[in-house]
């Protein structure tokens, strides 16, 4: 199947075809200068599903992501606190690191940081000025941004209306208001490097310009960021790649919509924000990805505690079935009492369903609800066979052992879930309160009171833990196996 993409250049969804056999990728990074929280983690778990889907279609990935180890506002905070800038940026780099490891996001193959890359950031900037399109200033050097014909093309900006509802930095050795720094000549006491038009450092958009050429030449397949970055950045790259190498920059623009908070923009100035260290109290890693893959990543997201608790539910469910799916696969099929119904007849073409949403730009909601709607089917299934004394059908068991390990790897490698085995997720419960103040024990003890009053034939008894427990947000479910729990879904 052919991998569809909305192209933010175009405005349309359209088949991914690379320029060669291999897959040039370049996603923006974040700027390492304060607290990652989880509106910052949505594009890089939208970069992790781009890249996961890719794999899975069996493309070969050269994937970068940048580290801007220098910009104005890490040297502001560099200086409020009087350590260098160095030391600042190790310290939320490594924050970042750590959010990757939690949460399972594959880390690029290139990780450039500007400060590594300063000589092609020079070489770029003077083949601008060369060709007309930069010039040097008392500032620094600027960009002449009415020299590039096409500039707008990707945020459908018109340059003469730019002016009238843009804000733009006042420099008055620029030309023109609309035109943005390309090198910033450095002030006393600020980090700088040598260059023939002054010690400075690099504006924040030659960075990705020229890191890009540098890792992968002058076009690439896929440049990805978060919606925020499409105006000015990703159109100043646009402006400064292609004047300089006279060749689109890339072949596809995808962008992940924002997240707010309670339906306002998230804000460390305001404490309006929710940390990640503050979400993995309360939540397992997977939860987050779960709530992410629920809505297209292209959408705008807003975030709540409730949207959070309703996915931990559902991330239970999930892990309910995987068990369910594990154990009947392990047990033998009975020769005197065989269901005459296949139940598990979904299974075959699951994968390729799921496989089919997200090709469709990464339609991982469309994905999630083809699951679920199995897991529903076969829940049903199962519980009227269970309740009819029959076992599975030779045929599904058949299915289990062939299909169910695809279907679980898959879930694994391209969605990024079921990284444990269910034991280890219910038992890992024990750290968070469920259903309000009730942990696992809590449950467990619960149970089996309710398993002591049934032996007594203490039916009101049972039937009062019972409603307890659900008021609580957990549902039992009593089988021929035994009584299990899981959360309301």
């Amino acid at each position: 199947m052919t991998l569809h993409l909305l192209n933010t250049l175009t405005g349309r969804k359209e088949p991914f075809r690379p320029n060669s056999s291999q897959v040039k990728m370049y996603c923006c990074g974040v700027t390492p200068y304060s607290n990652t929280h989880i509106g910052h983690s949505r594009t890089f778990f939208s970069y992790d599903l781009l890249y996961r889907t890719l794999v899975d279609q069996n493309y070969d990935v050269q994937w970068a992501r940048n580290i801007t180890d220098v910009d104005d506002k890490i040297i502001k905070k560099a200086n409020d606190e009087g350590v260098t800038c160095e030391e600042i940026v190790n310290r939320y780099v490594g924050e970042q690191d750590e959010m990757l490891q939690h949460f399972n996001l594959h880390r690029p193959q290139h990780e450039p940081k500007v400060t590594e890359n300063i000589p092609p950031i020079i070489a770029m900037i003077q083949k601008l000025i060369d060709g007309g399109f930069a010039y040097a200033s008392t500032s620094g050097v600027c960009y002449r941004v009415r020299k590039f014909s096409g500039y707008g093309k990707l945020s459908k900006n018109n340059i003469d209306d730019l002016q009238k509802g843009v804000r733009i930095d006042v420099d008055e050795s620029k030309e023109d208001a609309l035109d943005f720094a390309l090198w910033k000549l450095a002030k006393p006491g600020e980090i700088s490097w040598q260059s023939p038009w002054g010690d400075g450092r690099p504006g924040w958009h030659i960075e990705c310009s020229a890191m890009i050429h540098s890792l992968f030449g002058d076009t690439i397949d896929i440049h990805m960021g978060g919606r925020d970055l499409i105006f000015p950045h990703h159109e100043a790259e646009i402006a400064q790649s292609e004047a300089a190498a006279g060749k689109p920059l890339s072949s596809f623009w995808i962008h992940a919509g924002m997240v707010t908070l309670y339906g306002d923009k998230m804000s460390k100035s305001t404490n309006h924000y929710v940390s990640i260290a503050d979400f993995l109290k309360k939540y397992p890693q997977e939860v987050l990805r779960l709530t992410f893959l629920s809505i297209s990543y292209a959408q705008p997201l807003d975030f709540t505690m409730e949207l959070a608790d309703e996915n931990f539910k559902k991330l239970a469910k999930i892990y309910r079935f995987v068990e369910l799916m594990d154990r009947y696969a392990q047990e033998p099929v009975s020769s005197t009492t065989v269901s005459t119904i296949e139940v598990l007849t979904t299974l075959d073409s699951l994968v390729q369903k799921m496989r089919s949403a997200l090709s469709d730009d990464l339609n991982s909601a469309a994905a999630m609800g083809i699951f679920f709607e199995t897991v529903r089917s076969i829940n049903s299934g199962l519980a009227a066979n269970e309740k009819a004394g029959r076992t599975l059908h030779d045929v599904d068991k058949n299915r289990l052992v062939n299909q169910w390990p695809l279907v679980k790897a898959w879930l694994t490698q391209t969605l990024g879930l079921v990284q444990m085995t269910p034991s280890e997720f219910f038992t890992s419960l024990a750290k968070y309160r469920l259903g309000g103040q009730l942990s696992p024990d809590d449950i467990e003890k619960k149970l089996n009171d309710r398993h002591a009053a049934r032996a007594a034939k203490e039916w009101k008894a049972a039937d009062v833990i019972r409603d307890e427990l659900f008021a609580q947000g957990i549902v039992i479910q009593d089988t021929p196996r035994g009584t299990r729990w899981t959360l309301q879904i």
